[in-house]
């Protein structure tokens, strides 16, 4: 197995706004991109121009959400991972997107359904208002910058939202990928399968790109179970395994907290048929910065 790393990303910015002394974002766009009766999730975009907000694809950023108290303060900051590439939303310099999910949760002794103040807060967002930022935030779950890296990108929900940052930068503002990328995105159903139209465009222009979707209440697995990122994953392992045997690949997870246990699990099993112990690669992955993991 591999045992050399990488060189680590270039020039990471740092956050240069902070909780006391944060950036005005104003709203230029929020659009819903889920239909009625499925969860609301929206794409708002945000002009950040005047600022100094400088990230790279997969760094958060924050926003103070107002009237929120947090520890007797007056607000508290949310982070949403950036959703474009560092040129800036549809190639304008100064915008940026995030996506945003809707929570909604039934109180168990009223019944009632209250939803989450942040995610109402930017849901209800319109074009012209202020909002406070903060960041950019991440240092470790960001695109590599060799386009010789080879992308295991896998996500369940609004958890793609910063590999759709990865593949705009990837297969739009640049043209010297020459890595292979493979996309398995997770949803309940295709109503709820985010940013689906740009990543099949990006298939049929890309011999380096494959997306596989998994639509848990569309589709089931081998066996009658409802179909997970991990089942599609698993489909695939041995192109995955394969490209995860080079040293210049890296496998993203970003989405629902427990996932990544069940692509490991995927994952042993296949080290196991090679007499390998997925302990000692996964060490190797996670030490060479090659296994990044961001669920919650």
């Amino acid at each position: 197995m591999p045992r050399n790393a990488p060189d680590p990303p270039l020039d990471i910015p740092a956050p240069r706004y902070q909780t006391d002394d944060p950036g005005i974002a104003r709203v230029v766009s929020n659009v819903r991109l889920t239909p009625d009766g499925t969860t609301e999730i929206r794409h708002l975009v945000l002009d950040l121009s005047g600022l100094d907000y400088e990230y790279r694809e997969g760094q958060s950023l924050g926003i103070i959400i107002p009237g929120v108290e947090d520890r007797g303060h007056a607000s508290t900051v949310r982070f949403y991972s950036i959703a474009s590439g560092r040129g800036g939303e549809a190639g304008q310099p100064g915008l940026v997107a995030i996506c945003v999910k809707r929570v909604e949760v039934v109180d168990p002794e009223t019944g009632e359904l209250r939803r989450s103040p942040s995610s109402d807060f930017l849901c209800g967002a319109q074009p012209g208002d202020e909002i406070a930022v903060t960041g950019p935030f991440g240092k470790s779950f960001v695109l590599p910058d060799d386009p010789r890296s080879n992308l295991i990108l896998a996500a369940t929900g609004t958890g793609v939202s910063p590999f759709r940052g990865f593949l705009r930068h990837v297969f739009v503002e640049r043209t010297d990928w020459q890595g292979q990328v493979r996309l398995f995105e997770g949803a309940r159903g295709a109503g709820e399968c985010l940013y689906r139209q740009e990543f099949n465009a990006y298939q049929q222009d890309h011999p380096n790109f494959r997306v596989h979707y998994a639509l848990s209440r569309e589709e089931n697995a081998r066996g009658g179970a409802r179909m997970y990122v991990h089942h599609r994953m698993e489909e695939q392992i041995e192109e995955v395994w394969a490209l995860l045997d080079r040293e210049e690949t890296f496998l993203f997870i970003c989405g629902i907290k427990g996932m990544e246990d069940h692509i490991e699990r995927v994952l042993q099993h296949r080290a196991d048929r090679d007499g390998i112990s997925w302990a000692d690669f996964r060490r190797v992955l996670q030490d060479s910065g090659r296994l990044l993991i961001e669920t919650y």
